[in-house]
């Protein structure tokens, strides 16, 4: 048996060692969809094992495409690049260096594979443009249920494309991915403290100020002590050759800043939690730590090129624990309080802390992909840390958070928001848009080859799969619109294109 486990260490099982598949090209991949087609066996990819949720886990044929890993060769002409689905975001990042380019979104973990971030909810942070991946992707090919290939794209099997930028593995393998690139341009970064009660009591304001000087806005909330830090990037033009973009005694801390996260804060988090968990402890890691050694990033701008912001964690990082929910831009302000509140309640109660910032982001509104978390109003995230994935406090915490983020209009991350999306996700997200994926998903894989028990729960569904699904009392509500194009998932009762795979 080949026992898995997620990148925090709080999910594993355990998979048959003939049935943990590497694939080396799409014709194996093939063999095996085809062979557990015919055996009624479950498929299931397990990408880089980043998610916190149990939205990996098979019990089939598990397949890790890390051996796809051929990077097209690059197209200027369409700013397209294609790459099989075992390519990392490190690797793409390097690749496109070389050519002056970038990936339209480039987040914190170097590890991801592109055939899976490909279909999710991952994204970074923009006040100008789309922060999620899938946005960008532009085309893909996938192995059906049956073994066929199925390709979608802007000019082929279009239809599906908005359901494919949400895929979460459940369509069929994908081999392949072509993603829209851009022009590499590095980020200026500035960095500005205030108090989070001023930024709350003055919002509408500071909003306009940060979207009006900034491309992208990264927030850190320390609850403990009601600092707020904002990370504010800009998209300037390459300097001179020759001349270096830092300068000072700082240079390298400041390029270095990149990986504070994950080499300086969250060790050092760790270490001190594991002396004592009061809320002295707290203090101290949060000014000795936190804001003190933060203060350096504050004595001016310095740039960064976006390809090198994706950090390759090893199997021993730390493996601190997300609890990643978005809010409309107009409820955020309410969720902050309720969730400071929320947070005083258990630390006079319980004498719990939440020693690491809680990370704030923004994902402007985005109708690319049918389960998009902001389809309808740009979103702010808040974002709770903590250094112990398994303590009994923290998920008590979590527990009362998923309460007060329903309430204030909040929408789960299927892949990091541990009991909470699974149980919310469904209700949160935009029905129509869910009807409308349920049916293509039904559609091209009619034998839920590739639904495993946690989507199962997460959608609510029973043996016959989308059919069981309800939005309202006996109603079932339209496809929705995907801008100016053709009505996504088709009329209710019509199958898609027999190339759909069905």
């Amino acid at each position: 048996m080949k026992t898995l486990e997620n990148w925090n260490e709080q999910i594993h099982f355990e998979v048959p060692a003939d049935r943990f598949r590497t694939p080396t090209n799409v014709e194996e991949v093939q063999e095996i969809v085809r062979g557990a087609y015919a055996q009624d066996q479950k498929v299931k990819v397990v990408g880089a094992l980043h998610s916190t949720t149990e939205c990996m886990v098979g019990t089939g044929a598990v397949l890790s495409m890390e051996n796809m890993k051929r990077i097209r060769p690059i197209d200027p002409a369409a700013g397209t690049v294609t790459v099989e689905a075992g390519v990392t975001l490190h690797d793409l990042c390097a690749e496109l260096k070389k050519h002056r380019l970038q990936p339209p979104v480039v987040l914190e973990f170097g590890n991801f594979q592109i055939g899976a971030i490909s279909g999710t909810h991952a994204n970074d942070t923009s006040v100008t443009r789309g922060a999620q991946f899938s946005s960008y992707v532009v085309g893909a090919k996938l192995v059906t249920p049956t073994g066929e290939i199925l390709e979608v794209s802007e000019t082929q099997n279009s239809q599906l494309l908005p359901a494919i930028r949400s895929h979460f593995g459940l369509f069929g393998v994908v081999c392949e991915v072509t993603l829209r690139v851009f022009k590499n341009r590095p980020l200026q970064i500035t960095t500005r403290a205030q108090e989070v009660t001023h930024f709350l009591d003055h919002f509408q304001e500071e909003m306009v100020n940060l979207k009006a000087t900034s491309d992208q806005v990264f927030g850190m909330l320390f609850p403990h002590t009601g600092k707020l830090l904002w990370e504010c990037r800009k998209f300037v033009d390459p300097p001179a050759p020759g001349i270096p973009p830092l300068e000072g005694w700082d240079d390298v801390f400041q390029r270095k800043g990149i990986h504070f996260y994950k080499d300086v804060l969250v060790p050092l988090v760790k270490a001190g939690m594991g002396v004592s968990h009061s809320a002295v402890v707290a203090d101290l890691l949060s000014k000795a730590v936190i804001e003190v050694p933060l203060g350096i990033f504050r004595h001016g701008s310095y740039l960064i090129d976006p390809c090198d912001r994706g950090v390759v964690y090893q199997e021993h990082d730390p493996n601190f624990d997300f609890y990643d929910w978005m809010f409309p831009e107009v409820s955020w302000c309410d969720m902050v309080r309720a969730f400071l509140a929320l947070y005083d309640r258990f630390r006079r109660g319980r004498d719990f802390t939440l020693p690491l910032p809680t990370l704030i982001y923004f994902v402007q509104r985005d109708d690319a992909s049918l389960l998009s978390r902001s389809r309808n109003s740009g979103m702010m995230a808040v974002d709770p840390t903590y250094p112990d994935p398994a303590d009994p406090d923290w998920h008590d915490f979590r527990m009362a958070f998923n309460k007060i983020a329903m309430e204030h209009g909040g929408i789960p991350h299927i892949n990091k928001t541990r009991d909470g999306a699974i149980h919310h996700f469904a209700d949160a997200c935009d029905q129509n848009a869910l009807q409308a994926y349920l049916q293509a998903r039904q559609q091209a894989d009619p034998k839920d080859l590739f639904l495993n028990d946690f989507f199962k729960t997460l959608f609510r569904l029973g043996p016959a799969s989308a059919r069981s699904f309800t939005a309202g009392p006996g109603k079932a509500p339209a496809a929705p619109r995907s801008g100016p194009g053709p009505r996504v998932g088709g009329s209710p009762g019509k199958r898609p294109p027999a190339s759909a795979g069905s």
